[in-house]
């Protein structure tokens, strides 16, 4: 009887006048600190801020540190919250600058094809050493890196020179999608098309990466897989041979050496991540294409053979928060992927039963301190998109979540924002110890709760 009393009083101290007035704080936040100023390498125009962080040591990438870095899952991440969230009321109409001034921005990780725009991670800029040994080609070729992060050895250097990923291209043509959806067509640029997802598919593959052989399990998925680029094959792949190439990782002949000014996939081999899964399901819902790839079908059941099995925190390669799945596939029901209302239900299950009595959700206790405000976040999100959905989630579950957010605020005069959880990591070996953070995004995505949660309440 004392636990439903608590709750009714959660309800009633959630006032919808404080909500619509942290909203505003937490948008005059976001305009404060959007960048304005281009240093080349260092910062953008149109740009937040984001770090990268090590936790600790860790061999070839140093110690423990924090590095500001231009990255475009940020920068497309913070701009389509922040359109679904004008879509939602156009009265905002102080995101409109915003949007504008960072999609140009977001455009400069795009790679033109044929077929539309791919996206990288990061930018193309020159190098910051010389990569190879002996004479550098003339003219120096440019090559994706971090802006600021120390990188001293070749090995590393080259290794950042990753290849375009099917996660940032669904997150910078949902930007494109969004921005001409607001601002009308531009027939100049136009959003991919599903067919580049299609081309590479976990299946007639003579590789598999070691993170899914070892928490996977699920081999030939179909599903979708994370890099755009042509992994290397085996004659006949045995993980054995996969574990000997790891093993002399910093020997050229090895399949997971990085090359000189040649686009990386890490590890040599692409992989299957099932949350970069439901981010290429978002953006293909959105934009009308679901239906006609092939590989949607196996993506749905990846999805939902991983929320069956329940293993949360070994969910995303590079997702190391266990809520961020919920996130992902929650949005893609909500964009209107139907074949993910079995899915939305075990998700509900999971968010009622590992609820904190105090509102909050935290993650494995080595994701930066159990990560409990950005835990919290995507937990009520994705109730908050599951019950735009039509899916049944107790009213109760986000009452107490939303309190819970409310209260961990920080208050600049007539800002408000929220510190910047783990959203993105180095993936693999280092998924818990590189960390991507960033006070906007993480208020953003508050923002869009508190939004949420007065329009479904």
């Amino acid at each position: 009887m004392l636990f439903f009393v608590n709750i009714k009083i959660f309800a009633q101290q959630i006032s919808a006048d404080s909500l619509r007035l942290d909203i505003e704080r937490s948008l005059n936040y976001l305009v404060e600190k959007q960048c304005t100023q281009t240093i080349e390498g260092k910062q953008y125009a149109g740009e937040w801020e984001a770090f990268m962080q090590m936790k600790g040591f860790f061999f070839l990438l140093g110690s423990k540190n924090k590095y500001r870095d231009s990255n475009c899952f940020t920068m497309a991440g913070i701009h389509n919250i922040l359109a679904e969230m004008y879509l939602a009321d156009t009265s905002k109409k102080e995101i409109l600058p915003m949007l504008q001034k960072v999609y140009p921005e977001i455009l400069t990780y795009a790679t033109p094809t044929p077929i539309g725009n791919q996206f990288n991670f990061w930018k193309n800029l020159p190098p910051i050493r010389d990569l190879r040994w002996g004479k550098e080609p003339n003219p120096v070729p440019l090559g994706r890196r971090p802006t600021n992060f120390a990188m001293d050895e070749r090995f590393i250097n080259n290794a950042a020179n990753v290849a375009n990923d099917a996660d940032d291209t669904a997150l910078g043509n949902l930007a494109i999608w969004y921005h001409q959806k607001i601002f009308g067509k531009n027939d100049s640029i136009k959003p991919i098309k599903y067919s580049i997802f299609d081309q590479y598919l976990d299946k007639d593959r003579q590789n598999r990466h070691w993170y899914n052989y070892l928490f996977h399990g699920f081999k030939k998925s179909g599903a979708y897989m994370t890099w755009l680029a042509q992994e290397s094959t085996f004659e006949n792949w045995r993980f054995h041979k996969n574990v000997a190439h790891n093993l002399v990782f910093f020997l050229p002949f090895s399949i997971c050496y990085p090359h000189p000014y040649v686009p990386y996939i890490p590890w040599g081999t692409n992989d299957v991540d099932v949350v970069v899964n439901a981010n290429i399901l978002t953006y293909l819902t959105k934009n009308g294409s679901l239906a006609k790839s092939k590989g949607s079908d196996a993506a749905h059941k990846l999805i939902e053979k991983h929320t069956k099995r329940g293993h949360w925190s070994m969910m995303g390669i590079y997702y190391p928060n266990r809520y961020h799945f919920h996130f992902a596939v929650s949005r893609a029901v909500a964009a209107g992927d139907k074949a993910l209302l079995t899915t939305a239900q075990l998700l509900v299950k999971h968010l009622s039963e590992t609820q904190n009595p105090d509102g909050s959700y935290d993650s494995w206790k080595r994701v930066n301190k159990r990560d409990i405000l950005q835990s919290t976040t995507y937990a009520v999100l994705s109730m908050l998109y599951l019950k735009e959905s039509g899916v049944e989630v107790p009213q109760t579950l986000i009452d107490k979540s939303v309190f819970f957010l409310q209260n961990q605020k920080k208050i600049e005069k007539s800002q408000v924002f929220w510190k910047g959880g783990v959203f993105f990591s180095g993936g693999t070996v280092v998924r818990n110890i590189l960390y991507f953070t960033s006070d906007a995004y993480t208020t953003a995505l508050v923002a869009m709760t508190f939004q949420k949660y007065l329009n479904v309440r």
